[in-house]
């Protein structure tokens, strides 16, 4: 099922609104430290939700690839991913109850493949350490073995990539699985792979910047400090043309 009404994309002009209106959330987001501010600060949307679903899927992420047979085969055969529609040129994947979609198409000729980083699909599980040990046996390199999100998380990741290298990541709550009954599971996958065993305690990423000041740097502000991104952001919309760059700024009344 080729896509015949899609044009490739090209430079475009940005409507300077819709930056304007972002900077005024990103604004709030850094300035919110209690739930308390976020359910004062967030103001609703400017328009209304606009879609209503149809009975079949409701959304779906596309890529395009330069070996569609290993990718296809890929979900498929290992990792057993339902089909919800699939041809020559186009599949698309779900879930067994069908809680999303995404499909993959095979680059033409005259078409780049999406590049691998430019997306990563990401699921959350139940039971991560056996998921990811079941993964393995079947095949499946991990890139990074299952491991706590960040220092003191109760969350874990692990991740692996499809052939095409788009990033698939498994989140989880397994922080406090029995390791002596995941390590033998590992060494049965080992015996039967010949495959070398991974570490099931990699470091935490050093690099990660917890410090928790830069979520209260705003702490001291009034709420009409708070508030004074959402009256730029009404005054500039008033007063601007869409031809025209929106400088935004937050009041300062110091």
């Amino acid at each position: 099922m080729l896509n015949l009404f899609q044009k490739p994309a090209a430079n475009f002009h940005v409507n300077p609104r819709f930056r304007a209106y972002g900077k005024a959330r990103i604004d709030i987001a850094q300035r919110a430290t209690t739930r308390d501010d976020w359910d004062r600060l967030l103001m609703k949307s400017t328009f209304p939700f606009p879609f209503s679903w149809d009975r079949s899927w409701k959304q779906c992420v596309e890529y395009k690839v330069a070996d569609y047979a290993a990718e296809v085969g890929f979900f498929i055969d290992i990792l057993g991913f339902p089909v919800n529609a699939f041809d020559p040129d186009y599949a698309m994947f779900t879930s067994p109850n069908g809680e999303f979609f995404f499909s993959v198409v095979p680059a033409q000729a005259d078409e780049e493949s999406t590049p691998p980083d430019a997306i990563r699909l990401q699921f959350m599980v139940v039971k991560l350490i056996e998921t990811a040990v079941e993964l393995q046996r079947r095949g499946v390199v991990f890139e990074q073995w299952p491991a706590p999100a960040g220092e003191n998380s109760p969350l874990q990741i692990g991740s692996f990539r499809t052939p095409h290298g788009i990033g698939i990541d498994l989140w989880g709550l397994d922080a406090n699985r029995d390791r002596i009954e995941v390590d033998q599971q590992l060494e049965q996958v080992e015996e039967s792979n010949g495959s070398p065993s991974v570490s099931l305690n990699p470091a935490v990423d050093e690099g990660r910047d917890d410090d928790e000041s830069q979520l209260n740097i705003f702490a001291d502000d009034s709420p009409g400090d708070i508030l004074s991104s959402a009256d730029v952001l009404v005054e500039q919309l008033s007063d601007g043309g869409e031809s025209s760059e929106i400088e935004y700024e937050p009041e300062d009344e110091s």
